[in-house]
């Protein structure tokens, strides 16, 4: 052996070996988290707004709720929709008593939404014909002018004649015109209305089942 030996070099410390490359920088794998959560996020809320568009379609296509009131007075839901229930008497007399309430019994103030209510009423031909009827006699500028107001009492409701298409029907009664102006003029009006109502079928816009096709006033004092 000799003194002059070389030294074998000594091992390297543990904490001295290179350290090996990551596959990625940790930076980005943060962002990578956020991503596929807002992708889960994504993917969750589409889902979602789909059911909802497939149980609101569902809900649409259902066919509405049928009441029927008979003479007395009594409610009963249809069980089934699709057949039409005939339209009683006292549905007859209520769906009068409202048209004529919201079309005849006018108010400065709140003519325009009783006049929307008393048109869905009507058939798209009377619709155009009681548009007519305003506008000729100047109704509404004269309403409005003398800030009238109106008290409608209905004495007597007859149907004339019932066939499957039409009610013939005749509403009696009369109207006290009063004003809102401390010097306005008073008066009464004593009517007779003709009404012929067309048979429709039962829906949502119409669960009467009629809607009226003509009406005529014949008046008796003024």
């Amino acid at each position: 052996m000799s003194l002059f030996a070389k030294a074998k070099p000594a091992a390297p410390k543990a904490e001295q070996l290179p350290l090996e490359t990551p596959p990625y920088y940790e930076v980005w794998g943060t962002l990578e988290s956020a991503n596929r959560a807002l992708w889960v996020g994504l993917w969750f809320a589409v889902t979602v707004a789909l059911l909802e568009f497939l149980v609101m379609r569902v809900a649409l296509r259902r066919p509405p709720v049928v009441i029927r009131v008979d003479d007395a007075g009594q409610a009963q839901v249809v069980a089934d929709p699709s057949r039409q229930p005939p339209v009683s008497e006292a549905e007859i007399k209520n769906f009068l008593t409202l048209f004529e309430k919201f079309f005849t019994e006018l108010n400065c103030y709140t003519y325009d939404a009783d006049l929307k209510v008393a048109y869905s009423m009507m058939t798209s031909e009377f619709q155009s014909k009681a548009s007519d009827l305003f506008r000729r006699g100047g109704l509404l500028e004269t309403l409005k002018g003398n800030q009238a107001k109106t008290a409608l009492t209905i004495t007597e409701i007859h149907i004339l004649k019932d066939t499957p298409q039409v009610l013939d029907c005749r509403v009696k009664g009369y109207r006290e015109i009063d004003s809102y102006k401390t010097d306005g003029a008073k008066s009464e009006v004593v009517f007779e209305d003709d009404v012929i109502l067309k048979k429709v079928p039962r829906s949502a816009a119409t669960p009467y089942g009629v809607l009226v096709q003509d009406w005529s006033e014949s008046v008796f004092k003024k």
